[in-house]
């Protein structure tokens, strides 16, 4: 066991702390407040900003780095916003004209199996000629009523 500056340490390296005798000293009202610990105090700021353009602070920034790089900014800014609502017309046109290309398809296949029923039942296939004419007539009543539906979900939707 070894003694090194008051500690011993002992086979399996712990260490056991000894006291060791110091001589008295005088302490003044000075240096105790010197001893007291001070408290730090930290403040976190943080800010958020969504938009296409960043805040008006770093614009700022940004225009100090590199005159002219504020407008740059904005002018792309101002580009992409409008290829995004050129993109979003052609998509509602889009979705018009397929909707529209559905229920012309939808009404056409819908009266052609009117028709086919109708042309059965004149050659005297009346069970087949019933079974297509009932079919066409349901299946066109259920796409009306389903696409009135759907919209008034749609609709709902959107105004909530």
């Amino acid at each position: 066991m070894g003694i090194e500056n008051g500690s011993a340490k002992t086979k399996d390296n712990a260490v056991e702390i000894k006291s060791i005798p110091i001589k008295s000293a005088r302490i003044s009202n000075s240096s105790i407040k010197e001893m007291k610990i001070q408290r730090a105090s930290m403040t976190i700021e943080r800010s958020m900003h969504s938009g296409p353009l960043p805040a008006p602070e770093t614009l700022a920034m940004y225009e100090k780095i590199c005159p002219g790089l504020a407008d740059r900014i904005v002018s792309m800014a101002e580009n992409q916003s409008s290829h995004r609502q050129e993109i979003e017309k052609i998509a509602v046109k889009s979705g018009a004209r397929d909707s529209l290309c559905g229920i012309i398809c939808g009404f056409l296949i819908g009266i052609a199996t009117i028709i086919v029923g109708y042309l059965l039942g004149v050659k005297g296939h009346t069970v087949s000629s019933s079974i297509i004419g009932t079919g066409g007539i349901v299946g066109l009543v259920s796409v009306f009523v389903y696409g009135t539906r759907s919209r008034r979900r749609e609709r709902e939707n959107k105004s909530k």
